[in-house]
């Protein structure tokens, strides 16, 4: 059931896909015929599939035209928050904080303060503060988001997973180990029992796991978490793509730290490789300096361990 609820999904983004190729290709270049909306199904698309540079420049445009036909506030803050998702992929934390910020403000003018989307726009920027180490404003915020959540819905029901799941990544980023882990595996049960053991949730939440462990040395647990994830993922995805080579970065750090550095080679060449094929110099760069760090962080081990 699973499997073919992972058919389902792939057929729809292949379909999405298909309308974009056909669309840009009858449309050439001129976008400024189409609609925010279509211009933004056409960026979300892209990002389904990890092609975040098309999605850049797609979402931009749906911007910059929400902005000169001075489109209604729900839209333009659709336009402002799809972008600052897109910047948020690339590691553009600034622009990404800023667009999300703006984008929020104008949700509330369209909808209401204490609106779900509204919380779930909180929430997306809490998760830019936290990867900016702004902890303090990313409590703040996430606070805010728990709380609208909590009026319309239970605790521990799938709605809730995601603020669970931001909250664990927050007490991790603060050195609050114990109250992440068990945040993590609320988190965790709540998308294995709504989504299944195969959904690409549950296989996020074991490699957010598994990196507390490893921020613990605890190699072998987060080696176990690890090759779960992974064996989701690929299942999902196939066995090369570029939705995986963070995965294969931290698989390729356990293994260095476990004393396999073949198989940490492995997995380096594996997220290198593919980082190669995708010919976007910004994830080229990132993937190398990673891979050199992991590297590195292997020699500084060895020589700590008198090796």
């Amino acid at each position: 059931m699973i499997q073919c609820c992972h058919f389902k999904l792939k057929s729809v983004f292949i379909f999405v896909l298909c309308a974009v190729f056909f669309g840009t290709a009858s449309a050439k270049s001129n976008h400024k015929d189409m609609p925010t909306k279509t211009l933004r199904s056409m960026a979300r698309a892209y990002m389904a599939f990890g092609k975040y540079e098309k999605a850049h420049v797609l979402a931009e445009q749906a911007l910059a035209q929400a902005k000169q036909e001075k489109t209604e506030d729900g839209e333009m803050a659709l336009c402002l928050i799809d972008l600052g998702t897109v910047y948020g992929y690339e590691g553009l934390l600034s622009q990404a904080a800023e667009k999300f910020e703006a984008g929020v403000e104008l949700q509330k003018k369209a909808l209401f303060e204490t609106h779900p989307y509204v919380a779930h726009t909180l929430r997306m920027l809490s998760d830019i503060y936290r990867r900016q180490d702004k902890l303090e404003q990313a409590e703040a915020v996430l606070s805010q988001a728990v709380t609208i959540m909590l009026a319309n819905c239970d605790l521990h029901s799938k709605e809730m997973a995601p603020f669970i799941l931001e909250s664990a990544k927050l007490q991790f980023a603060k050195g609050q180990t114990e109250e992440s882990l068990a945040n993590y595996q609320t988190a965790l049960d709540i998308y294995e029992q709504n989504y299944g053991l195969q959904h690409l949730m549950t296989a996020n939440v074991l490699e957010d796991m598994a990196l507390l462990y490893m921020a613990q040395k605890d190699t072998e647990q987060a080696g176990q978490l690890m090759s779960a994830s992974l064996a989701i993922k690929s299942k999902i995805f196939g066995r090369y793509h570029s939705e995986l080579i963070n995965s294969w970065l931290t698989m390729a750090r356990i293994c260095k730290y476990q004393g396999q550095p073949e198989r940490c080679e492995y997995y380096l060449a594996k997220s290198t490789e593919t980082a190669s094929e995708s010919r976007n110099a910004i994830t080229m760069a990132r993937v190398y300096e990673k891979a050199n760090q992991i590297r590195r962080e292997g020699i500084v081990a060895s020589a700590i361990n008198g090796g």
